[in-house]
């Protein structure tokens, strides 16, 4: 069964891996490498960071639309699950790339299992200084898109997250 390639058109408010939440302001074309390209032109609304992503490059990118009712669901089924067990023997920064990777992925379910993780993590026994920043940046990124999904406030998203964690810590 072949996946269905999200369509996106100006106005659509997505999720762009490595930045955020961000919306499509305008669809330009932009000369590069000697061709002319088809991009979107999107505004992440927590940096004021404007990307222009190639239109042939969108499904590499990652970038997707934001979390249906099932897939927010499947969310919050994610966050109040059990925690993987923490590593702690092995090369630390093996492990905090092998998060950074999962909080860049794209993917809403892999970015609250390193929320989820993290946060009890922190509460069981802290975080190093690097886990620190990625729970912060992942959290932010979650926050965002539950956000802006239930038109809630950053703030109460971040707390209605951090609920459903400490439902089954």
């Amino acid at each position: 069964m072949a996946t269905k390639r999200p369509r996106f058109k100006v106005g659509d408010t997505v999720f762009y891996p490595s930045a955020g939440v961000g919306v499509i302001l305008a669809v330009e074309d932009i000369y590069h490498s000697g061709q002319v390209e088809s991009c979107f032109v999107i505004r992440i609304q927590d940096t004021q960071m404007t990307v222009k992503v190639p239109r042939s490059n969108l499904e590499r990118s990652g970038i997707r639309p934001l979390l249906d009712g099932k897939k927010l669901k499947e969310l919050f089924k994610i966050l109040s699950a059990k925690s993987k067990r923490r590593v702690t023997g092995g090369n630390w920064a093996e492990r905090c790339k092998d998060i950074e990777r999962r909080i860049n992925s794209g993917s809403c379910l892999e970015l609250g299992e390193v929320v989820r993780d993290l946060t009890r993590w922190k509460k069981q026994s802290g975080l190093s200084f690097e886990e620190s920043m990625l729970l912060e940046t992942a959290n932010s990124y979650l926050a965002r898109e539950v956000a802006a999904i239930q038109g809630i406030a950053t703030e109460a998203a971040k707390d209605r997250i951090l609920s459903y964690i400490q439902e089954h810590a």
